[in-house]
């Protein structure tokens, strides 16, 4: 039969015939076109869409039991589909009709939850890091200063930072610092490196006699002997002012031009010098005074009374610098024991593990090795770790030097032509002396004043 208005019909059961039919009996037949209409269609959508719903929600959502009941209803409600599923709708056609059908649960948006505004921590009470950096080397003090902003005010608002900590590192050991220096300028002269002048980074001596840290140019452009300081050590008037040289701060160099010390030198071979600025303040300064003074009868106790207190603070810085200077000998003869003994401590240390070896390493062998002569010039006291370093070098130079005939004072002697040496000890004996004449001073000879021929014309 032609369906000639597109309709979808249901064909009557009847008698199969001989040949099987390739459709089952009661099937629906759908013949009409995709853009056609029929009744009920709104409906056949919907349940696709329900379908569909569901489907895309179990994926997300654990699946519920055989006998578990869904809470919502099936059909009286609709949902929207998106235009992007409606493509699928067509392979969904096919439902269990076991599966129930239970549209998502949509929950409502939640309004974002308020943080809980957490106020600032407390940090660490302020007395606590004083006590905690009492304990700190003041080298570490001056590296923490330079870096860190906080340390640099909390160490500036509390200068005693650096008494403390120099005295629980070095005690009584260090000197005191002088009256004209802080504790922070104590420390950045005894810890710190750079010239104070040109900025130079390797620099490290610090001249105690003028309380600067300064490059060996720095200090050689800044200083004047004696003798060139004493034309400068004159007034505005031409009035001989050499009796202020002890209101200078001086230091010695020697005649090589080395700085050796605090002055004022007290040998002819070593000459004392000043600052040029500090002669040029010194002047300035009596010239100031000079001026100011209008009673020549009270002239002398004004100059007393600005001329001691200049001399007791070069003195006191005389002292000081004397003290330092010892100290820091102290402290460099020291340090320098210390470093010859782990230098033999490690000497004593890898012969004692080379002679273990299979086979041992004898001590002349390890002397001719550049790898231990470089190892035991190390200040450090040895272990274990360093030991395993050097060994791979030394038994690879070791194995070299054998390779070559050993150590230069092990070498067998070498035979002669005759197939036997001769000893050192019997050749000298066999070799005569060999007698030189000794020659008499020119006019003093015997034989020159008797009228006969001197010794020395005689040839035998």
């Amino acid at each position: 039969m032609v369906n000639a208005k597109d309709y979808a019909f249901k064909v009557q059961p009847q008698q199969p015939n001989s040949q099987a039919s390739q459709q089952a009996h009661g099937t629906i037949i759908n013949c009409r076109k995709p853009g056609a209409t029929r009744s009920g269609k709104k409906q056949k959508e919907a349940r696709l869409r329900e379908a569909l719903l569901a489907n895309a929600e179990e994926s997300r959502k654990r699946k519920r039991g055989s006998g578990e009941e869904c809470g919502f209803e099936s059909a009286s409600t609709e949902y929207a589909l998106p235009t992007s599923q409606t493509a699928c709708a067509a392979s969904l056609s096919t439902i269990p009709p076991d599966r129930p059908i239970c549209p998502p649960r949509w929950q409502p948006l939640k309004p974002p939850r308020p943080r809980k505004l957490k106020g600032p921590t407390k940090g660490v009470d302020l007395d606590c890091w004083f006590t905690i950096l009492s304990f700190s080397d003041p080298a570490q003090l001056l590296a923490m200063r330079r870096t860190i902003p906080s340390c640099y005010y909390f160490l500036r608002d509390n200068p005693t930072l650096w008494k403390h900590s120099r005295n629980y590192h070095y005690g009584s050991a260090l000197p005191e610092p002088p009256s004209e220096l802080t504790e922070f300028q104590y420390a950045d002269l005894r810890h710190d490196h750079g010239c104070m002048s040109c900025k130079a980074p390797n620099t490290r001596k610090t001249y105690w006699a003028f309380l600067r840290r300064w490059c060996k140019t720095c200090l050689q452009s800044k200083t004047l002997r004696e003798h060139d300081a004493i034309p400068l050590l004159r007034s505005a008037s031409g009035e001989d002012l050499s009796f202020l040289h002890t209101c200078l701060p001086s230091g010695i160099f020697d005649s090589w031009g080395n700085f050796a010390g605090v002055g004022p030198a007290t040998t002819h071979a070593l000459k004392t010098i000043y600052l040029l600025s500090d002669v040029r303040k010194i002047v300035a300064e009596y010239n100031h005074i000079k001026a100011q003074n209008t009673d020549p009868a009270s002239w002398s106790a004004e100059l007393h009374a600005w001329y001691s207190p200049k001399v007791k603070v070069v003195e006191e810085r005389r002292s000081f610098a004397h003290k330092m200077e010892g100290y820091e000998e102290a402290a460099r003869g020291t340090r320098t024991s210390d470093y010859a003994l782990k230098k033999t401590a490690r000497r004593n240390y890898f012969q004692n593990e080379a002679s273990k070896l299979m086979p041992p390493i004898t001590a002349p062998e390890m002397e001719c090795c550049p790898s231990y002569r470089r190892a035991v010039t190390i200040p450090k006291a040895p272990n274990n770790t360093s030991w395993l370093q050097l060994r791979p070098k030394l038994e690879r130079e070791v194995a070299e030097l054998r390779a070559k005939g050993g150590p230069p004072d092990q070498h067998p002697p070498t035979a002669s032509a005759s197939g036997t040496s001769t000893p050192m000890a019997v050749m000298d004996q066999l070799q005569p002396q060999r007698r030189f004449p000794v020659l008499p001073s020119i006019g003093f000879a015997l034989g020159y004043h008797l009228g006969t021929a001197p010794p020395h014309s005689y040839f035998f």
